[in-house]
């Protein structure tokens, strides 16, 4: 009996503790499914797209206005703002062409105009935020798609090197808002790396990382499962530290699949719900 009690204070207070990791989380008021969600720097706009990366979108998180700026298919994939927030870069391709015949354009927020920017690979695209003036480096990073290793380029001096020596096949590279590290994924794990390509990747846990917090110390990010290998069943949102090499699960809901968390200031988490494509707001406890 000691030990049946002693079980249900253990889940109880397992419980208690887990709850205070995310709270407050409201749904934001627009109509439409949406996924992917990318928050500006300033923490007011935030880059969306539809079913199957289908067009692109930017949310007023103030007015809660959606703004359409491209319905073409798979351009809501690896899109990036600006860091004067007035700016967005997305990639597109015509009915007839391939993915890979895919380019890189801008969007102005203020003149609503779209510009063709051929210097920019797509590869490179989602840790592409404009040009800086006066810049002495400017940093990107991407998948090399012929050996699949994580490669780094300075878009000024145009000197380029590998990140990702060890072996292993990579994607989806995540720089940090520093542009000192970069998060990797190799299968289904994630790993850390100095961007210089110095020593080898630490390994923070398991999932998809999606967004770096401001101070460069936390990613957010999921992690989904599937019964069958093909519908998701579940779907809840991680919290990785970049220091302690730990990762914590921040949510457990049975109604959502909270999917492709970002940060929208220091403590503030914006996601969405991939069974509904409703768009959710939460605070973090670190």
């Amino acid at each position: 009996m000691k030990k049946i009690l002693l079980f249900i204070l253990v889940i109880v207070n397992s419980h208690s503790v887990f709850s205070q990791k995310i709270e407050k989380m409201n749904r934001v008021d627009v109509d439409g499914f949406y996924t992917n969600p990318i928050v500006s720097p300033n923490g007011k706009l935030v880059l969306l797209t539809g079913h199957h990366f289908k067009g692109v979108y930017v949310l007023n998180l103030t007015s809660n206005e959606i703004t359409q700026i491209s319905d073409k298919d798979g351009s809501g994939y690896g899109y990036s703002w600006d860091n004067n927030n007035e700016m967005v870069y997305f990639k597109q391709k015509e009915q007839k062409e391939y993915f890979l015949d895919s380019k890189v354009y801008s969007y102005s927020l203020t003149s609503r105009t779209t510009t063709l920017m051929p210097d920019i690979d797509i590869n490179m695209l989602s840790s592409y935020h404009g040009k800086e003036k006066n810049a002495t480096t400017q940093i990107v990073v991407y998948t090399n798609m012929t050996t699949l290793k994580i490669e780094a380029k300075d878009l000024i001096s145009k000197r380029s090197w590998v990140i990702t020596s060890e072996e292993g096949q990579y994607y989806n590279a995540l720089l940090s808002p520093d542009g000192k590290k970069v998060a990797v994924h190799k299968g289904a794990d994630i790993y850390v790396y100095e961007v210089n390509g110095n020593g080898k990747g630490q390994k923070i846990g398991t999932g998809l990382a999606t967004s770096w917090s401001s101070d460069n110390q936390h990613i957010i990010g999921f992690l989904d499962t599937s019964e069958d290998g093909h519908n998701v069943t579940n779907s809840e949102l991680y919290l990785f530290d970049t220091i302690a090499l730990t990762s914590k699960k921040v949510s457990n809901t049975e109604v959502l699949l909270e999917m492709f968390p970002s940060f929208m200031g220091k403590n503030q988490v914006l996601f969405t719900d991939d069974k509904t494509g409703a768009i959710y707001t939460a605070t973090l406890k670190f």
